[in-house]
């Protein structure tokens, strides 16, 4: 808990980011995965410019609880590369 609202998680997250695209060349986009009450790590991944792109219900087990839905993160090489976040508009549904 001491290590709360200190900025170590964009500072780990963003060195960790570096270290897969600097040194796996072929690696085109990291992903991660939390739960959607830790508002901590969501916001840890949208400063270091990941994207949300998924939000996957009740998919979190609990034990002893009820599921919690999973929010999942990716980040491309390309926006990486420049600093900028590729969005893409979800208008994806069958009609």
């Amino acid at each position: 808990m001491a290590h709360r609202a200190t900025g170590f998680g964009v500072l780990a997250l963003r060195a960790l980011t570096a270290q897969v695209f600097t040194s796996y060349p072929a690696v085109t986009r990291l992903e991660g995965n939390t739960r959607d009450d830790n508002i901590a790590m969501r916001k840890t991944f949208l400063r270091c410019g990941f994207l949300k792109e998924a939000h996957y219900r009740e998919a979190w087990p609990i034990v002893g609880g009820t599921s919690r839905d999973t929010i999942a993160y990716g980040i491309l090489r390309k926006d990486w590369e420049t600093g900028a976040v590729t969005v893409f508009t979800w208008g994806d549904d069958p009609e």
